[in-house]
């Protein structure tokens, strides 16, 4: 059934070489811009089932092509290494036919890597994936399974876990998203990288360590070295506002110096495809991201967010919100409650996009020349803020799906949040940190976004009303600027392209 095209699909088979010839990897290379390998992408061997998903067009078909590449060359025979996508419509069958076909075929022994792309895109895979588990058909097997849909690809591997008759083999849950700032930053700029190789920071728990230290309220000396490089840090986190961290388009700014119109509607073509495999109406989605976009940095409630769109019932926003979340477009916060150190459901929430380019395509939307529009907003100090905390939130949100070991989007309601006390002082972000500390949930550090160069005394009112209501005392919390830094009231007052660097 599928042998045919198994053998077109992994030409390697025949010429090693040939991996070279791929259209993934020759991007790649001819890229202006190169995406940096990630460790934490790496599928190491052992009976393992990794599923990984991220926006389409992330770059999700390179970094499988990337790894057989190193797999050839590291001497894994070619014939160990399969790779197929399920570009179209598939059944979970087709999952369990495809791979016992492959290892009829593929000869030879040793350990046999099996790359599916778009596999967990077929409502109930896992229904493929056990049945190749309870027959014993993947062992000494790695499998690596993407897709682009969070809700399928968790609500599947639930499945697995809960069923699975193999209890050596391993799953996990992977997320490859757009290029954060320390990414993009580093694939511009050797100074950057070479600095951060210098102070450690290049692998990701160092960085942590630091984040975490800054949301203690101290400014490690790791930091405090990366202080000098704060005008160009901005420059680039300036650009990466603009483009966001989806490789096509960070490639379209840096060798045109601009992003041509065509971008911002592939981008949205795109996710409205997504969304239409998930059962969402364009006509409801389209609005609902514009009233976000408009209302990035301010609260809403389910109703308001309703307003100026033909949708009645406010139910249907917040459904259309969390299934956005799952297609890892849109981040949704809820208030933190500070007495069951819990998030408050019941009350006005704040969205975010996922990256900042999202933002930028729903926000100029029904406007000529989108390129020129986002310009000048970030010309604009006033409305820059809220690009820069839509920038910031991008990151918090990673970290603290970082911090906390949480692939689920669902679970990163529990993770980040904002706060308002009862006199109406607001904290952009609550994070928790993933250390011990008074609250089931574990310590929570508060981040306020201040994009201008003076951090004023007042700035910080919301960040002291918090320690009090949650009994932190007097120290902890982070201020993000746009290039101050300095330890002050207990708290670290760092630039914003500092943080997210490193977060």
């Amino acid at each position: 059934m599928f042998e045919g095209e198994i053998r077109i699909a992994n030409p390697w088979w025949i010429d090693p070489t040939s991996i070279d010839r791929i259209p993934a990897i020759l991007n790649a290379e001819r890229s202006l811009v190169k995406r940096l390998p990630l460790e934490r992408h790496r599928f190491a061997g052992g009976d393992h089932v990794y599923t990984l998903r991220g926006p389409r067009r992330v770059g999700k078909t390179t970094l499988l092509m990337m790894e057989i590449k190193r797999l050839l060359t590291e001497g894994v025979p070619p014939r160990n290494i399969v790779y197929y996508s399920f570009e179209t419509e598939g059944r979970p069958i087709d999952i369990y036919t495809l791979v016992v076909e492959y290892l009829a075929i593929s000869g030879g022994r040793g350990r046999r890597f099996i790359f599916l792309d778009e596999s967990t895109g077929i409502e109930r895979w896992d229904k493929g994936v056990k049945k190749l588990l309870d027959r014993g058909n993947l062992r000494d097997c790695t499998l690596v399974m993407t897709g682009s849909h969070a809700a399928n690809v968790v609500i599947s591997a639930a499945q697995l876990y809960g069923r699975r008759k193999e209890p050596e083999v391993g799953i996990s849950d992977r997320i490859l998203h757009p290029m954060g700032f320390g990414e993009y930053a580093a694939a511009h700029d050797e100074t950057v990288r070479s600095r951060l190789h210098k102070l450690s920071l290049d692998g990701e728990q160092a960085r942590f360590e630091a984040v975490r230290t800054v949301l203690g309220g101290e400014i490690p000396d790791s930091v405090k070295e990366l202080l000098p490089l704060v005008d160009m840090l901005n420059a680039h986190f300036h650009n990466y506002m603009l483009s966001g961290g989806m490789p096509e388009v960070v490639n379209q700014l840096a060798s045109k110096g601009c992003i041509p119109d065509e971008e911002y509607q592939a981008i949205m073509g795109r996710a409205y495809g997504d969304m239409a495999r998930a059962g969402l109406r364009r006509e409801w989605a389209s609005p609902v991201l514009r009233s976000t976009a408009r209302s990035i940095g301010s609260t809403a409630s389910w109703r308001s967010l309703r307003a100026n769109t033909d949708i009645e019932s406010p139910r249907v926003i917040e459904e259309y919100a969390h299934r956005m979340s799952d297609l890892l477009l849109l981040h949704v916060l809820y208030r933190y409650n500070a007495s069951e150190d819990a998030p408050k459901y019941n009350t006005l929430k704040k969205l975010y996009f996922c990256d900042p380019f999202f933002f930028n395509a729903w926000s100029t939307a029904s406007l000529p020349k989108p390129f020129e529009h986002s310009e000048a907003m970030l010309g604009d100090d006033h409305r820059a803020g809220s690009l820069v905390e839509q920038a910031a939130a991008c990151h918090i949100v990673r970290l603290a799906s970082d911090l906390n070991a949480r692939n689920d989007p669902a679970g990163l309601f529990d993770t980040v949040f904002y706060w308002r006390s009862n006199r109406g002082r607001e904290v952009d972000f609550v994070v928790r940190t993933g250390n011990g500390g008074a609250g089931a949930g574990g310590a929570v550090a508060p981040i306020e976004v201040k994009w201008q160069g003076r951090v004023r005394r007042d700035d910080m009112h919301g960040i002291f009303d918090f320690r009090k209501a949650t009994g932190m005392g007097g120290c902890g919390g982070a201020v993000l600027s746009r290039d101050s830094a300095e330890e002050r009231s207990g708290m670290a007052i760092v630039p914003a392209s500092i943080f997210t660097l490193l977060a």
